[in-house]
């Protein structure tokens, strides 16, 4: 990167920690849940006579909703089997939505900071919303969160723009005041489509030559650049 390519980073850097309000995808962006989500899906494809499946298969699944996750592992356009394999993992994973989930690092001083200076903060993700809000309560930052919105709230999921455009209702912000922050091209898109700012974070589950073809506004390795 030269020195121009260094200013313009700076530059758009600056910009993103001023902005009022600040949406973050929930797998992969504020939380590590790679190993609950895995078991909960060996549990439904045991369940369904499958074999487990290696930890890091699943993942690649993971960011776009419970059907498309099933759908995914379970390699099958059956429509039956997708959707008892979905409220098997849904069932599973709300009994036991947090036990290996952890914070990446710099989350919680992360979320701190920002609300310390008195931004809006938001969870924008594909996950089911009853289970997020459970998973946010059990690893302690639900009260830095201002707004979750699930993959079930609005009649869309990223990366289509509706759940972030809902979001910055609820919060009362413009897009032009806002950030949209996650690990895979589908934040990116929905971002972009909102006419939010977008910011690629390179330590999650999603593909991330796949969410540059998208041109976040900014890609970082760690969540503690956006303080």
């Amino acid at each position: 990167m030269d020195r121009q390519d260094i200013r313009k980073v700076s530059r758009i850097q600056v910009e993103i920690r001023n902005k009022d309000t600040f949406l973050f995808d929930l797998d992969g962006t504020i939380i590590d849940s790679s190993k609950d989500i895995a078991v909960a899906v060996n549990y439904a494809l045991t369940q369904l006579g499958f074999p487990a499946l290696p930890e890091e298969e699943i993942v690649k699944h993971v960011g776009y909703g419970g059907k498309k996750l099933m759908e995914g592992v379970l390699k099958t356009q059956d429509e039956e089997l997708i959707n008892e394999g979905v409220k098997l993992f849904r069932e599973y994973y709300f009994s036991h939505p947090a036990v290996y989930t952890t914070l990446y690092p710099y989350v919680y001083e992360t979320l701190q900071h920002l609300k310390k200076r008195g931004k809006k903060l938001a969870v924008v993700t594909n996950k089911y919303q009853d289970i997020s809000e459970l998973i946010i309560q059990k690893i302690g930052i639900a009260h830095f969160i201002d707004i979750i919105v699930g993959g079930d709230t609005t009649s869309s999921k990223k990366p289509d723009k509706e759940p972030v455009l809902f979001a910055l209702k609820q919060l009362g912000s413009h897009p032009q005041e806002a950030v949209m922050i996650g690990d895979s091209e589908a934040d990116i898109q929905a971002g972009k489509g909102a006419g939010v700012k977008t910011v690629l974070v390179t330590y999650g589950f999603g593909d991330v030559e796949k969410a540059l073809t998208f041109q976040p506004d900014l890609v970082i390795q760690s969540i503690k650049e956006i303080m």
